[in-house]
């Protein structure tokens, strides 16, 4: 089990989740157990969830079987935690990422397909830009996640997971996380994520005029990049 919990999800802050809802149906998200208040969305790798709040950089939140265990190794580890066993805890981390530990319930430890997304192929990591990579995945293994792969050019960057959730911190200006997906950005592909979000879609190219970056401007401050996965 990692040491948060035994399942996560990617928080959305959505000042009106069901509007928001449409979009993220339109790359591949189909329903995962939405209830009146919150929209809860897998695209077979991953599990978002459109909260009904004030705009906010995404979030990660962890569902625990003991919230008690999980606040104690933090504070042994030297965290700065708030929070409480009996509603749940809140840690602030790196760059603008921060981290909730809810209870464990039958309807938040939704398991995932594994499948890649029809349109944004497959998901790499949530991407966290930090001012030093190597301090914030020191703080990031005390959370319990592993290296599984750094590196210093073109520019430092740490991919770490525990388990459940991949994430990267890389050295880039202060900014809010967003998602990264790898997929084979071919003509046909470029024509299918067109027609599914418009000019929600912005394209960048190489020199030989292959798509090399793709840039989904999502509801509520979201951001999506896709390479080619061959990168």
């Amino acid at each position: 089990m990692a040491l948060l919990g035994h399942a996560s999800r990617i928080i959305v802050a959505s000042a009106q989740p069901e509007a928001s809802r449409g979009v993220w149906e339109a790359i591949g998200f189909v329903d995962n157990g939405s209830s009146d208040s919150v929209v809860r969305l897998t695209d077979g790798q991953i599990l978002i969830s459109l909260l009904p709040q004030e705009a906010s950089p995404l979030a990660l939140a962890y569902f625990a079987p003991s919230l008690q265990s999980v606040g104690d190794k933090l504070l042994a580890s030297g965290f700065e935690i708030s929070g409480s066993n009996a509603t749940g805890w809140h840690v602030p981390g790196p760059g603008m990422m921060e981290w909730w530990i809810h209870p464990a319930t039958p309807s938040t430890l939704a398991q995932r397909s594994g499948e890649s997304s029809p349109i944004l192929g497959y998901f790499d990591a949530i991407v966290i830009p930090v001012s030093d990579v190597h301090d914030a995945a020191a703080w990031a293994q005390l959370c319990g996640y592993f290296i599984a792969d750094q590196w210093e050019n073109p520019l430092p960057q740490v991919d770490l997971t525990d388990g459940i959730v991949n994430i990267s911190f890389r050295k880039q200006d202060a900014g809010v996380p967003f998602l990264h997906f790898t997929a084979d950005l071919d003509d046909e592909w470029l024509a299918e994520a067109t027609e599914a979000v418009g000019e929600r879609l912005t394209v960048h190219r190489d020199g030989n005029g292959n798509t090399s970056l793709a840039i989904f401007s999502m509801p509520d401050a979201c951001t999506i990049m896709v390479t080619p996965d061959e990168y």
